[in-house]
C-alpha cells in the first residue's frame, strides 16, 4: 500500500544546447582619393586656397569586401547591392544603383570598387542649388551596401546578411570619409541534446504514502471507483484532472516529457504548480520549462 511513494525515482527527459558551429562574417568599408598637385600649389610652398576642392580630386575609389570565418572550415559565395544618394544640408536625390556577385573561391574577398564622377555630381548639385535657390559647392556621395551571404562549412548552408553605409564629404576645401558601425555578425549555433534522469526522493510524499497505508481502506471504500483506487496511474491522472485549468498546447521548445501521469503530479506537488490541461494530456511550467505528459 506505500505505492504512493510513486514521485520518487520517475525518468524524466530535459533538453540541453550544445553549441556546434560559430563564425563571424563582416563587411569592411574604405576609400583612397589623389590629388592634382599642380592645381593645390601655386609653388612648393603657397597653396591656392581660391581653387575649388572638386578640382582638386582627380579621382576617388570606394572599396569593399568580406569577411567570413568559422570555427569549422567555412567559405561562402552571394550578390550584393549598392544603392548610391546624393545630398547636401538641404535635400537629398536618390541617384540608381547597382549590383553583383561575391565569391571567395579564388581568394579574392574584395567585391566591388567605385569610382564616382565628381566634377559630373559637382555639376549636379550646382544646378538642383540653382533651382530651389541655394548658394553652397559643398555635397556628399552616400552609399548603401548590402551583402547576401551563404555560408558554407560542416553544418550546412547558413544564410547571412550584412549591411553598412559610407559617405564622402566634398567641401570646399577639405574631404571627409565616414562610415556607420555595422556590417559586423556573430552568431553560435546549438544543437539540441535529450539526456534522461530520475526525480529525486522527496520527503513529503513518502509519509503521505504513510498515510495512505493506514487509512487505505478508506480511500479505497470512499474512493470514486475501486478500479482507481487500486492503479496508482488512474488515481494520479484524476488527481491532475481536478488541480488542472484549461489551456493551450503546451510549447514545444522547452519541452521535457515526463512518463507517467505520477511523474507530473509529483512535479505538480514539488514546483507548487497548477498543471494545465490540454487535448492530448497535461503540462505544468517552470521558469522556462514545459514538463508534458501525455494520454495513452
Amino acid at each position: 500500500m506505500i505505492y504512493y511513494g510513486y514521485a520518487s525515482n520517475v525518468p524524466y527527459y530535459r533538453s540541453y544546447e550544445v553549441p556546434t558551429y560559430s563564425y563571424q562574417a563582416q563587411l569592411n568599408l574604405w576609400s583612397n582619393f589623389h590629388i592634382n598637385n599642380s592645381i593645390l600649389f601655386n609653388n612648393a610652398s603657397c597653396v591656392n586656397a581660391s581653387s575649388m576642392f572638386s578640382k582638386l580630386v582627380e579621382g576617388v575609389n570606394l572599396h569593399a569586401n568580406v569577411n567570413a570565418t568559422g570555427s569549422s572550415p567555412t567559405s561562402y559565395n552571394g550578390s550584393y547591392v549598392v544603392y548610391e544618394y546624393l545630398s547636401t544640408s538641404d535635400w537629398t536625390k536618390y541617384l540608381g544603383s547597382f549590383h553583383g556577385v561575391i565569391q571567395n573561391s579564388s581568394g579574392q574577398s574584395l567585391f566591388f570598387q567605385y569610382s564616382p564622377n565628381i566634377t559630373q555630381y559637382n555639376n549636379l548639385t550646382q544646378k538642383i542649388n540653382q533651382q530651389v535657390g541655394i548658394s553652397s559647392s559643398r555635397f556628399t556621395i552616400k552609399l548603401v551596401v548590402v551583402a547576401n551571404l551563404t555560408l558554407h562549412s560542416s553544418q550546412g548552408n547558413i544564410p547571412v546578411t550584412l549591411d553598412k553605409s559610407m559617405e564622402v564629404y566634398f567641401g570646399s576645401l577639405n574631404y571627409t570619409f565616414s562610415q556607420d558601425p555595422g556590417g559586423n555578425v556573430t552568431q553560435t549555433l546549438y544543437h539540441q541534446n535529450l539526456v534522461k534522469g530520475m526525480t529525486g526522493y522527496n520527503k513529503m510524499l513518502f509519509i503521505s504514502g504513510g498515510i495512505f497505508a493506514l487509512f487505505g481502506g478508506v480511500s479505497f471504500v470512499y474512493g470514486p471507483k475501486a478500479g482507481e483506487a487500486m492503479n496508482p496511474e488512474a488515481a494520479a491522472e484524476r488527481t491532475l484532472r481536478k488541480l488542472s485549468v484549461s489551456g493551450t498546447n503546451p510549447p514545444v521548445t522547452r519541452e521535457v516529457k515526463v512518463e507517467s501521469a505520477r511523474g507530473l503530479l509529483k512535479l505538480t506537488k514539488t514546483l507548487s504548480r497548477t498543471p494545465v490541461r490540454f487535448e492530448k494530456g497535461y503540462y505544468v511550467i517552470d521558469s522556462d520549462t514545459a514538463y508534458v505528459w501525455y494520454k495513452s
